[in-house]
C-alpha cells in the first residue's frame, strides 16, 4: 500500500471521473462512474493508499460530495475553479485530462481552497439566506417588467409604489385600451402577488433559524444594521475563524484593494477587487446611506474620514469596511457592541 494519493473529481451530474496521482506525480489514470453517492464510496474505498488528499471544483455537487467523500479520505479540499487557469483556460479540454491537471495542482499545493462548513445547520442558514435573496430579487424584476409594461401602452406616470397597491391598480388598469394587455399585465401582478408572500415565509424561516446564534442580536445594534442584514451578513460570513485577518474578510466582501504591479512597477491604477460577495457590500452600503439620516456613531466615523481623506468615496469605503470589521471583531471575541468601537481612533481598523 502506497504512502499518500493524490485524487481529484471532475463532477457531473450524471457522471463523475475520479484521477489518482503518486506523491512522485506519476498519474494512475482515472475512473468513470454514474454519480451516486454508493458509487462514489466504492470508488474512493478502491485506492489503496495511507493518506489520500480529494480536491474537486466548487460547483453545485461540490458540498453534497464533499460530505460524501469525507469519511473515506484524509481530507476534501474543494477549490476555486476561477484559480485553475491551468484548466479553464486550456484550448484541450477534456475530464480525464482535467483530472490529471487538478491532481497536480493538489501536489503541488497550488489550488485556492473554497470554505464550507463543517456542520448542516450553517449550510443550511446560509441557503434559507440565499432563498430569500432570489425571491427578493424576483420581486424586483417583476415590479420592473410590470412598469416597463405600463410604459410601453403609454401609461407614463407610473412612479412610486402605488402601481403596485391592490386598491390602486384598477386606476392603471382603465388606462390600458387592449384587453390581452390587461390579462398580461393581471398575470405579472398575481405572480408578483405569490412571490411577495413567499417572500415573507423565506424571511420568516431564515429568522428562526438565526435564533441560535447570539452575534445578530448584537449586529442589530449597530446603526444601519437592520433585522435582515445582520441575517444575511452571519448567513454568509459562516464563523469568523474562517478569515486570517480583516484584509482576507475585506477581499470576501469585495471591499479589498487591488494593486497590481510587475517588477515593482505598477500595472494599472488600484481599484476594488471585482471577487466577494457583492451581497455583503451592498449591506454595508444600505447602512452607510441609513446613517447619513442621523447623529450615530457609524456618521461620526464617517464625518471624521471624510475630514482626513478629503474624498467622499474614500469615506465612504472606510466606513463600509470599518462596519464589517466591528461586525467581524465583536462576532470573534464575543462581546457586546459599544458605540465606542467606531469612536476609538486606537481601533480604526481601516486602511
Amino acid at each position: 500500500m502506497r504512502k499518500i494519493a493524490y485524487l481529484a473529481m471532475d463532477a457531473h451530474a450524471n457522471h463523475c471521473v475520479l484521477g489518482d496521482m503518486d506523491v512522485d506525480g506519476t498519474f494512475r489514470g482515472t475512473q468513470t462512474f454514474s454519480t451516486s453517492e454508493l458509487n462514489i464510496i466504492k470508488a474512493l474505498e478502491n485506492i489503496k493508499a495511507k493518506e489520500k488528499y480529494l480536491t474537486l471544483e466548487e460547483c453545485n455537487l461540490a458540498y453534497w460530495i464533499a460530505q460524501v467523500a469525507s469519511p473515506y479520505v484524509t481530507k476534501v479540499i474543494p477549490c476555486d475553479p476561477k484559480e485553475n487557469a491551468l484548466i479553464y483556460k486550456s484550448s484541450n479540454k477534456a475530464d480525464k485530462v482535467d483530472t490529471k491537471k487538478l491532481c497536480r495542482l493538489l501536489r503541488l499545493g497550488e489550488l485556492k481552497q473554497v470554505y464550507h462548513p463543517e456542520k448542516d445547520a450553517r449550510a443550511i442558514f446560509k441557503a434559507a439566506a440565499r432563498h430569500y435573496i432570489d425571491l427578493r430579487d424576483q420581486q424586483i424584476a417583476l415590479k420592473q417588467k410590470i412598469k416597463a409594461m405600463y410604459r410601453y401602452w403609454g401609461v407614463i406616470d407610473v412612479a412610486g409604489e402605488a402601481v403596485y397597491s391592490v386598491k390602486k391598480r384598477h386606476d392603471y388598469f382603465k388606462q390600458i385600451k387592449h384587453l390581452q394587455i390587461k390579462n398580461q399585465i393581471n398575470r405579472l401582478y398575481t405572480l408578483m402577488d405569490e412571490t411577495e408572500s413567499m417572500q415573507g415565509n423565506a424571511l420568516k424561516a431564515m429568522k428562526q433559524m438565526g435564533r441560535r446564534y447570539p452575534e445578530i442580536k448584537e449586529f442589530k445594534k449597530i446603526p444601519g444594521i437592520g433585522d435582515i442584514n445582520a441575517h444575511i451578513f452571519d448567513a454568509f460570513i459562516q464563523t469568523p475563524d474562517r478569515f486570517a485577518n480583516r484584509s482576507r474578510l475585506w477581499r470576501y466582501c469585495k471591499l479589498g484593494v487591488t494593486d497590481r504591479s510587475s517588477d515593482g512597477k505598477p500595472l494599472g491604477y488600484r481599484r476594488l477587487d471585482r471577487s466577494g460577495i457583492s451581497e455583503i457590500k451592498a449591506l454595508t452600503y444600505q447602512a452607510w446611506m441609513s446613517v447619513l439620516k442621523g447623529d450615530n456613531e457609524v456618521r461620526q466615523f464617517y464625518s471624521d474620514s471624510l475630514r482626513r481623506t478629503l474624498s467622499r468615496v474614500h469615506a465612504r469605503l472606510n466606513t463600509q469596511r470599518k462596519i464589517i470589521a466591528v461586525m467581524y471583531g465583536i462576532w470573534k471575541r464575543g462581546e457586546a457592541y459599544r458605540p465606542q468601537l467606531f469612536l476609538d481612533p486606537l481601533k480604526s481598523g481601516v486602511v
